[in-house]
């Protein structure tokens, strides 16, 4: 009798306990990650061919979608997916000295979440240098170049145009440095200078960047100014 007793009333228990399931709410539908994921980095000539992507692992991600583009606003393609946070882009030695762009974004079963901020790498050899620029007759000695940091870059070739006027003799090769700034000393007044940098690694230089004129007191007026008023 106790043991039917026992029986009886664990059957109760249970009937008791499978009426208030309706009161426990059910798991909450998976959502895709919240977070864009950070730290994004391609590599700057670290291989003739090859550009090497990296960011940080974002929580509820089982996977990523990488794109790539031309330019920072794109447009974008899609370049692959990746299971962990890295992934390689085999663009071949054709493309070296390129700028390519990259986004990324996490992703899970229930979709993926918002893009990365986008940068940019380039394989093999740097491209073309970017903000040369030369002082105009703010020294009465020197011609100043300044010229935006080449990622990648161990060394810069500097050329110039000796004159006496721009356009009339060609750019030839001045020095080399390894910072992004040369003072060129071997001026002389009255005269304007033409200058180009190139970008140089292991594999190779950039081409010639964008050329600029530079000076020293006192400035004549800019080549293309002369030749319109003449």
């Amino acid at each position: 009798m106790k043991r039917k007793g026992m029986a009886a009333l664990l059957l109760g228990i249970g009937a008791l306990l499978g009426g208030c399931a309706w009161l426990v709410p059910p798991a909450p539908p998976p959502t895709p990650p919240a977070t864009a994921p950070q730290n994004l980095a391609a590599s700057f000539g670290t291989d003739r061919e090859r550009i090497t992507l990296t960011w940080s692992p974002v929580e509820g991600a089982t996977y990523y979608e990488v794109q790539r583009g031309g330019a920072r606003e794109g447009p974008w393609g899609t370049l692959g997916s990746a299971n962990m946070p890295s992934l390689t882009d085999t663009v071949g030695e054709a493309n070296e000295g390129r700028w390519f762009w990259y986004r990324v974004r996490a992703c899970n079963a229930a979709g993926c979440g918002p893009w990365s901020e986008p940068v940019r790498g380039y394989a093999g050899r740097p491209p073309k240098p970017e903000g040369l620029w030369a002082s105009q007759g703010d020294y009465d000695k020197q011609i100043v170049l300044t010229w935006n940091v080449m990622p990648g870059a161990t060394y810069y070739q500097i050329f110039r145009e000796p004159g006496p006027q721009p356009g009339q003799s060609g750019l030839v090769f001045l020095a080399e440095t390894t910072v992004n700034a040369y003072e060129d000393r071997a001026v002389r007044a009255g005269v304007r200078y033409r200058y180009a940098i190139r970008a140089c690694n292991g594999f190779g230089c950039s081409e010639l960047s964008d050329p600029v004129e530079g000076c020293v007191e006192p400035c004549p007026l800019p080549f293309s100014a002369d030749e319109g008023g003449s």
